[in-house]
């Protein structure tokens, strides 16, 4: 019978108060708590349950708390009752208070009157046992049990349970809800202020790799020299010191090699003056010079590596590594989606940490780690993996959910959503970034996770559904299984979902939502590697320190470019970026070559000519110094003293024009 028939059959005065006193336990629950009421309470009790994390949450339903509730009522029923019945007796046994007995056992009554009614009075007279239970109780006990134990199947069908005894809910959470604060971003994505003054490429470009960098690289780098050249009494004009214009000249060629997608091309072929060259390393520096530089680059003080390495397996380039990431966050704020992935700086020589990923096209190399805006490509964070450092400050654990842990901390409670693949994701690490860092996160799942119901990794019995999806929900995480194809599975997990949407821009493949946002924003790695190897500055080298700060040039230069674009609105293209900054790198120390006297005349004009400047040079006479002739064929070998006034050439008198005084100053009025 309905709550509501229940409360009509009863006579109007008298209907909550018989059915209070006369009526079972399971009355007055239909009574006081309706099942709106009831379903409210189990919704609540089970959000609970998953927000505490309770391996077995308890998934009550409306039946089972209206048994909890009548076990309770009866429970105190017979306690009330016990109770009254030993007060009697110790007052019958005191003779000396009959007066007071009297009223006592009125006052009892009327109280017991007022809680119950002369059925439950009976009860308690002719049960004293505790086991003694009403019929029509226990009736009501049987008919709760039994409809309990018809729907026992219903409650289990409404959830998933995994291997670790963890339930997944098969129906969304309610979503009228607060708004979730998920990817709410709190500052406005782009350049940070300190960098939007910066304008042309080399600026943009200063942003990561500044002066102080630089200086340090060329501090250490003349100290290799001074220390090869110890032993040497005459130097050949290639083994100097460098200084700072030469060293953003020896960068500049390696971007314009990267450029010329030429990074690991034999440098004679750069440097041929056949005309199958690239003129400009010619003008910039001779071959020696380059290979010279290239050998002597170093990091950091070579005296004080070993030491250093007790602590700190990179030693040799942790200084300029970390100067690059710190200017990398101070750059840039990020935007709302950020891809974590882990890359591979090709690499086969000597190194303790060099790692092997055959899905990677190098398959031996370096890897780092790092956070990258998804839909920029904005290289935000980096960490290299260095294997099992020596105790010290150095030493990390270098499990998935530790570096992921470290990777966000820059981003932590900004409400961002983080990407990342299966070998990342794991249940622990959506949550704890879901409540320590207020990050959402997306993330395929390997099939030996313990947290996957069996239902989500057998796609047997979903043969003939190709495309289908299976969800399974939680408070605040949503799993989801999808079968692309006969006997294939993809898991997928996310704390940024809360339903059970499919996007309809699949068409008949029926992706869920979940399946295409990881789609849309796990590339961000991916691309950076792809923009990397297109203009890679990288040359073939047995130091891995060399190796590594190739790839800070290949990432400054992306990071530089968004820079770029962003300050000046420039739709350029990055190749004209890369060949625009490596021209500019290049221009101050070839300003200064061009008036080395040693070079050949035809160097020096095309160095005039590749700055802007005029092609002829300007001779400086030298009294009682004879020269050849500019004018003459080279053949005629005529030499002169004489030099034209206007344009400063050496003339012989055979191409010399004589005027007098006045004609001179006729001809010079007429010219002005």
């Amino acid at each position: 019978m309905k709550t509501e028939q229940l409360r009509n059959s009863l006579p109007e005065e008298h209907r909550l108060k018989d059915q209070v006193a006369g009526g079972t336990p399971y009355m007055f629950i239909l009574i006081f708590f309706t099942s709106e009421m009831l379903q409210k309470i189990v919704e609540e009790s089970n959000l609970y349950v998953l927000q505490t994390n309770i391996q077995k949450p308890l998934n009550q339903c409306v039946l089972e708390l209206r048994k909890f509730i009548s076990v309770f009522l009866i429970k105190m029923s017979r306690q009330e009752n016990r109770d009254e019945w030993i007060r009697q007796k110790l007052m019958e046994s005191d003779s000396e208070n009959e007066f007071l007995l009297e009223s006592s056992e009125n006052e009892d009554h009327l109280s017991v009157r007022s809680c119950g009614s002369d059925t439950e009075q009976n009860i308690s007279s002719e049960y004293d046992s505790e086991d003694d239970v009403p019929i029509s109780s226990l009736r009501s006990q049987n008919q709760i049990l039994l409809e309990e134990e018809e729907l026992d199947a219903q409650v289990r069908d409404s959830f998933y349970t995994g291997k670790d005894g963890s339930k997944w809910f098969k129906n969304p959470p309610s979503r009228q809800v607060r708004t979730r604060s998920e990817n709410i971003i709190r500052q406005t994505p782009g350049v940070s202020a300190e960098a939007r003054l910066a304008q042309s490429e080399l600026e943009c470009w200063s942003l990561f790799c500044p002066e102080n960098m630089i200086s340090i690289i060329l501090t250490h780098t003349n100290l290799q020299i001074r220390e090869r050249n110890a032993s040497r009494e005459n130097l050949p004009h290639f083994m100097i010191e460098l200084e700072m214009s030469e060293l953003k000249a020896f960068i500049g060629l390696l971007y314009i090699a990267g450029f010329y997608r030429s990074g690991r091309q034999n440098t004679a072929d750069l440097w041929a003056s056949d005309g199958t060259g690239v003129e400009i390393f010619r003008l910039t520096m001779s071959r020696q010079r380059f290979h010279f530089i290239q050998s002597c680059l170093r990091f950091d003080d070579k005296s004080t590596r070993e030491e250093r390495k007790l602590l700190d397996n990179l030693a040799p380039i942790r200084e300029i590594f970390e100067l690059f990431v710190e200017n990398c966050k101070k750059s840039y704020v990020l935007g709302e989606y950020v891809t974590i992935d882990e890359m591979l700086l090709a690499f086969r020589g000597r190194c303790k940490f060099r790692q092997y990923i055959p899905t990677k096209p190098a398959k031996y190399g370096i890897k780092v780690l790092a956070m990258v805006d998804a839909q920029n490509f904005y290289i935000f964070n980096l960490e290299i993996y260095a294997g099992k450092q020596p105790e010290g400050p150095f030493s990390v654990n270098n499990k998935p959910f530790d570096v992921v842990n470290r990777l966000v901390l820059p981003i932590s409670k900004t409400g961002r959503n983080v990407t990342f693949d299966n070998w990342f994701t794991s249940y622990e690490l959506v949550s704890h970034l879901l409540n320590e860092h207020k990050l959402t996160s997306v993330g395929t799942v390997r099939k030996n996770k313990r947290v996957l119901p069996n239902k989500f990794l057998k796609t047997s019995d979903r043969d003939a559904d190709v495309y289908s999806s299976k969800f399974g929900f939680q408070k605040d995480i949503t799993l989801v299984s999808y079968i692309p194809k006969k006997k294939k599975v993809v898991l997928l997990i996310s704390s940024l979902h809360h339903d059970a949407d499919i996007d309809e821009t699949t068409g008949e493949r029926k992706k869920p939502e979940i399946n295409t946002f990881y789609n849309s924003t796990k590339g961000g790695v991916d691309v950076v590697d792809e923009l990397s190897a297109t203009y890679d500055v990288s040359r073939n080298s047995k130091k891995w320190p060399l190796t590594v700060f190739y790839a800070i040039l290949n990432m400054a230069g992306i990071n530089a470019n968004i820079v770029f674009k962003c300050n000046t609105n420039s739709t350029q293209k990055r190749r004209n970026f890369i060949k625009t900054l490596g021209r500019m790198m290049v221009a101050e120390h070839m300003s200064a070559r061009k008036e080395i006297p040693q070079l050949s005349s035809q160097l020096r004009k095309r160095m005039r000519e590749f700055g802007g400047e005029s092609a002829q040079e300007t001779p400086v006479r030298v009294p009682g110094v004879r020269k050849r002739c500019q004018v003459c064929p080279y053949a005629r070998h005529r030499k002169t003293s004489n030099v034209c006034e206007d344009c400063h050439k050496y003339i012989c008198p055979e191409h010399t024009v004589s005027f007098c005084q006045e004609c001179a100053a006729i001809t010079d009025n007429n010219i002005e």
